[in-house]
């Protein structure tokens, strides 16, 4: 290797190590190189954007997909699953639901507007007609 391969070797080197924070927040929101990212960093780096997000919470939040989302528990005991926000009373504080679904012969005055955890049932839904819109 002649002297000016390694000099450029060392550059690059160093540029690697010195990935600002700006660089580091782009390279979790964004799986590819583009131009929305390139401008993302930009923007960073003006103080337009992330300038509230510390890097510590952002690597330790987990990313919520929709596996999880069907994976959450609802109703506490021997059911658990899912629950009814039609069904949603508060009692002492705390926000019970039945769980979703119907058993046989039970009759409900609404279409079950279904959720995993009765947190969820807080959440407006998109509907006009269907489920809880607040």
């Amino acid at each position: 290797m002649t002297r000016l391969e390694k000099i450029i070797n060392e550059v690059l080197q160093e540029e690697k190590e010195k990935r600002d924070r700006c660089l580091r927040i782009a390279d979790r929101k964004f799986d590819k190189p583009s131009a929305y990212k390139s401008g993302a960093v930009v923007r960073c780096r003006q103080g337009d954007i992330w300038k509230g997000i510390k890097e510590e919470l952002l690597q330790e939040k987990v990313k919520e997909t929709l596996r999880t989302w069907f994976s959450r528990k609802g109703e506490p005991g021997k059911k658990g699953g899912w629950v009814d926000c039609n069904t949603c009373r508060e009692v002492d504080g705390k926000t019970k639901c039945k769980a979703c679904g119907r058993e046989k012969g039970e009759k409900r005055s609404k279409y079950p507007s279904c959720r995993p955890t009765a947190a969820q049932c807080k959440t407006p839904g998109k509907g006009t007609k269907w489920g809880k819109t607040k």
